[in-house]
């Protein structure tokens, strides 16, 4: 028996552009100042006055050993003997506006583009490329450039035959980085890296590899694929045993800023259950249900959003059958996926909720319900 994954498209060009630091870059920007000073943009609980987690440092504070995920007292104690370390709280609306304005910038190098988070997105590139990858390079150069010139970020570029490899290249040469993976050359060029570099293999999931003797991509390449479905399933080890040869023939997705509407919140002490978050998730549910009816689109796709106390993400999609202008069919969707994801993460400490509205057309002409109930203020 043998089982195949999907071929590489080779005549697939796709660019993965990710922005350096993002967050405490978007500080510097703002206090250009900053740029010389150990700059850390934290999660504050708002319990003590140290209490919560590094979002995102600079490069000069992680030269002492700060990073994201750690926890702000932590951080603090490594940066104890430097007088112009800067901690600020995250700006979640700027950040936004900054990432809004770089994306449009990007968005027109695009054949397709697919927007994937804050500080990154995918281009499919190949029609304006005509193939060429050196051609694609210099489309790469030229978004490095204007997205410097006219939103003042860096941002690091991966060039690839697809959208895994891209991710792989972008990481390699940070910050600021250009790094351009060939067909061809592609399997060689990941073979020594090791496994963690491939984009959803954890830290577990290392570990377990690590334990069956496989350290690097290329051991990963040669190790039996049945024998890693016993041990991951099916799904995740072809994913992972495609991805070890260089093969991902996942298409860059059309999307954008307006192809959703999210809210998250942070929640007043971290919630160890569904039914602590019922409040939260109803108001933001109505928040971003205003936000829709206000643009006049319905939905189709209701997804929740939950980030750890470890900055850890877990998200969960529901589809409805149809696209709807209904909040109780928003709020149930929510509801049922907050249920889901909550009993299958097991025990884990949320501290901030979101609720995001995707799949979205045009209402126009269509009642909602918010149409007969009175708004309060959120």
């Amino acid at each position: 028996m043998i089982i195949e994954g999907p071929k590489s498209n080779t005549s697939r060009i796709i660019t993965h552009v990710d922005f350096d630091y993002f967050f405490a870059q978007c500080e510097e920007i703002r206090r250009p100042e900053l740029r010389s000073k150990p700059v850390v943009v934290c999660v504050f609980s708002g319990r003590t006055e140290d209490s919560g987690v590094v979002s995102t440092a600079n490069y000069v504070a992680r030269k002492y050993g700060v990073k994201s995920g750690i926890p702000i007292r932590v951080a603090k104690s490594k940066l104890a003997e430097v007088s112009d370390a800067v901690f600020l709280p995250l700006d979640s609306a700027y950040y936004s506006q900054v990432s809004e304005s770089a994306m449009s910038i990007i968005s027109s190098y695009a054949d397709m583009f697919e927007h994937v988070g804050i500080d990154e997105c995918y281009l499919d590139v190949s029609q304006r490329a005509a193939g060429s990858f050196d051609v694609a390079k210099g489309l790469a150069q030229n978004i490095k450039q204007d997205v410097k010139k006219q939103a003042s970020l860096t941002c690091s570029v991966g060039v690839a035959p697809n959208k895994m490899l891209a991710k792989i290249a972008s990481d390699l040469h940070k910050p600021d980085g250009l790094t351009v993976i060939e067909p061809d050359d592609a399997a060689r060029f990941i073979a020594g890296m090791d496994v963690g570099r491939i984009p959803g293999v954890g830290p577990k999931t290392c570990e377990r590899l690590g334990e069956l003797g496989i350290k690097t991509i290329g051991d990963l390449a040669k190790f039996d694929l049945f024998r890693l479905i016993e041990e991951f399933g099916k799904k995740n080890a072809t994913y992972m045993h495609n991805a070890s040869k260089g093969i991902d023939d996942e298409p860059v997705v059309e999307s954008g800023e307006k192809q959703q509407i999210m809210r998250i919140a942070t929640l007043k002490s971290d919630a160890t259950s569904s039914s602590e978050m019922l409040g939260d998730l109803y108001e933001i549910c109505r928040s971003v249900f205003q936000t829709a009816t206000d643009r006049r689109l319905s939905f189709k796709t209701v997804g929740v959003l939950l980030i750890l106390d470890n900055l850890d993400n877990i998200t969960r999609s529901k589809s409805l059958k149809v696209h709807s202008t209904n909040f109780e069919s928003l709020h149930s969707a929510a509801r049922s996926a907050l249920d889901e994801t909550m009993r299958e993460a097991g025990p884990v400490k949320v501290r901030r909720l979101g609720v995001r509205l995707s799949d979205l057309q045009s209402s126009e002409g269509q009642n909602t319900m918010l149409d007969f109930m009175s708004s309060g203020d959120y």
